[in-house]
């Protein structure tokens, strides 16, 4: 009986110290990150469901844009494949006779983060075609569809008035993006020129100084923006020569008044005598999403085209509005970032996915509130990778070296990984976090990577890493993805 039990205790013993051993081997791989770094990650087998390697991974931290690998779970859940956005022209159809519409019509705004500019203009003309030339009364611009702050919570202030935080309001039109750039039209010049098409209804000034990178560095100097009101910037501070122009894009702070303008421009364009004016109206929601009285409408892509982009390209504005849209759909009332994360909890928990202990703010991550750790993104990991039949997500993933964030992603691109990472990226300031599937060549490996905290500059001693000055998040990366890739524990 004591030698029984004694081999069962050398068993126990030399399985914890193997578990043990494994376990020091993947945490040393954290010396290859900056000094400060904060990590966790969590790699279970997709086929047994056993833990691989796991670090700190109930911690809560900042997750950036793997946020939008739940957006897109609830919008395909609770949306559907066949949603699109419908941008429409509304009223009574008893109101026009012999050419004139008698009283206002509204123009029905969804939150459509892909309408531009040629869309407005083919919807007037529709609405021309079906009989309207004078409208003796208002062209009424309905916002209803979302409601709250066109920012979530937690974004950073000077990160505002540059297009990848372009306000997520109802009305959108060309992304609430505009674009110019900087340039200097000669050796000796002492200011940049700055150039935005005549066409953008906006008012946007520069002084911006030539300087040599000496003076840059010396003078603390750099481009800066000031926004006013009613869609007027400042540009200003210094630049550096270049031979290219600098390319702008400029967030629309105002989306409204934009719109607004670009409107007056068309409807006089297509020729349609508008006696009143365009104004923005907020209208009853329920009785403006009824398709009943609608003249003229147009159709955003479908839902399935919307996520490719959305994940492949970590598209910030179809994420957010998609979260309003959700929020709409679900208390069927304006869509905000607060209905949107009740929404969204409330919907993966019915199919037992359980993120009470998250702290949800967009649909983006671009908010530096959102709270999600390594557990609970497994948990939808999981649930995408088991449900894929029915959700079909995994083809909205980038491939590593193959497209989308992943392409040319340096910490994916050894010859062994390419094709065979298939992942959500997330990177803010000191954030890089990456969520989804390795293909081994002993099965499908699921990961969560969560890194925050880090500071490019730190370096490490080349004891630690041989012939490499730097730590770097891309050298962890390649090592912690050879490991998942060439990993034979048993499961």
């Amino acid at each position: 009986m004591l030698k029984v039990c004694w081999f069962i205790i050398s068993i126990f013993s030399v399985s914890v110290i193997s578990s043990s051993a494994l376990a020091q081997q993947w945490q040393s791989l954290q010396s290859l990150l900056p000094k400060g770094t904060q990590v966790s990650y969590l790699v279970l087998d997709a086929n047994s469901q056993k833990t691989i390697t796991s670090f700190q991974e109930e911690t809560l931290k900042t997750p950036a844009s793997v946020q939008k690998l739940l957006t897109a779970t609830v919008a395909k859940l609770y949306l559907g494949d066949d949603f699109r956005y419908q941008t429409a022209i509304q009223g009574d159809k008893n109101a026009l006779k012999a050419g004139i519409y008698k009283g206002d019509l509204s123009l029905h705004f969804s939150g459509d983060p892909m309408l531009t500019r040629q869309h407005i203009k083919q919807l007037l003309q529709a609405l021309k075609r079906s009989g309207v030339n004078k409208i003796e009364g208002d062209l009424l611009l309905d916002n209803s569809a979302f409601n709250g702050y066109q920012w979530s919570n937690g974004q950073a202030w000077n990160d505002l008035g540059v297009c990848y935080t372009s306000p997520t309001s109802s009305i959108i039109v060309n992304r609430n993006c505009v674009q110019g750039n900087l340039s200097v039209s000669s050796e000796d010049a002492e200011k940049a020129r700055l150039f935005i098409p005549d066409y953008e209804p906006v008012d946007i000034t520069a002084n911006v100084d030539v300087v040599t990178k000496e003076q840059r560095d010396t003078l603390f100097c750099d481009l800066e923006l000031t926004r006013e009101s009613h869609n007027k910037y400042h540009l200003w501070g210094c630049m550096v020569p270049r031979k290219r122009a600098f390319p702008l894009a400029f967030a629309v702070n105002d989306p409204n008044t934009y719109a607004q303008k670009i409107i007056e421009a068309e409807i006089k364009q297509v020729g349609i005598n508008l006696m009143g004016d365009v104004k923005v109206a907020t209208l009853d929601y329920q009785q403006n999403i009824a398709s009943s009285s609608i003249l003229a409408s147009h159709l955003s892509p479908n839902l399935t085209t919307l996520l490719k982009k959305m994940m492949k390209h970590s598209d910030n504005l179809i994420a957010d509005s998609l979260f309003k849209t959700v929020g709409a759909h679900y208390f069927k009332q304006s869509g905000n970032f607060r209905n949107g994360a009740k929404a969204m909890k409330a919907i993966l928990k019915g199919q037992g996915v359980d993120l009470e202990n998250a702290y949800i703010a967009d649909g983006s991550g671009l908010s530096r509130h959102n709270l999600m750790s390594a557990e609970l993104f497994m948990s939808v990991v999981k649930f995408v990778y088991q449900q894929d039949k029915k959700l079909g997500l995994l083809d909205s993933f980038s491939v590593a070296g193959v497209d989308g964030t992943l392409k040319y992603h340096k910490g994916v691109n050894a010859k062994s990984l390419k094709g065979n990472i298939i992942a959500k990226t997330g990177s803010l300031k000191g954030v890089a976090n990456l969520a989804g599937i390795v293909k081994s060549p002993t099965g499908d490996k699921l990961f969560v990577l969560m890194i925050n905290g880090y500071n490019r500059g730190n370096s490490v001693t080349r004891a630690v890493i041989p012939r490499v000055e730097k730590a770097s998040v891309y050298l962890f990366e390649k090592a912690f993805f050879k490991h998942i890739y060439e990993d034979t524990t048993p499961q």
